[in-house]
């Protein structure tokens, strides 16, 4: 879901900022448009979707790991855990990736910021409807 929700913002309704944009960096375009071999999401959409399914697991065990310490409500509990992914992904990935290897400019990486809260949050907000009631909620109190 997470990913779909990213293609959709980047590179359908971001695409005129993002990448028909002077102000961006021509690394980033080249890199994702005409250096070969080009990304696999654009040479092998299967394959790329199965290995982006694949994280979505592992992000959903993480999600069943630390649910316990998420707050309480089908809401909370998925936008804490879009935060917290928010946080660890995306801060570093827009750092690592398309500013420092790219050169990418700032303002366009802060619209990426905006778009990956739009993303986590999703994935936050579908983990957390998957999983239903929180583990405390479940337990019966001992009388």
């Amino acid at each position: 879901m997470a990913n779909i929700v990213s293609n959709i913002l980047f590179f359908q309704l971001g695409r005129p900022l993002l990448f028909e944009n002077e102000a961006q960096s021509a690394k980033v375009i080249a890199v994702l448009f005409e250096m070969e071999p080009l990304p696999l999401m654009f040479t092998n959409g299967p394959l790329y979707m199965a290995i982006a399914a694949v994280i979505g697991v592992i992000h959903g065990l993480v999600f069943y790991w630390i649910e316990p310490a998420l707050p309480r409500g089908i809401v909370a509990r998925g936008l804490a855990f879009g935060a917290i992914l928010w946080a660890l992904m995306a801060l570093y990935f827009e750092f690592h990736t398309p500013f420092n290897m790219f050169g990418e400019p700032v303002a366009l990486v802060a619209v990426e910021l905006v778009f990956w809260i739009a993303v986590v949050a999703v994935q936050g907000l579908v983990l957390s409807i998957i999983y239903g009631r929180g583990r405390d909620e479940l337990a019966s109190p001992v009388e």
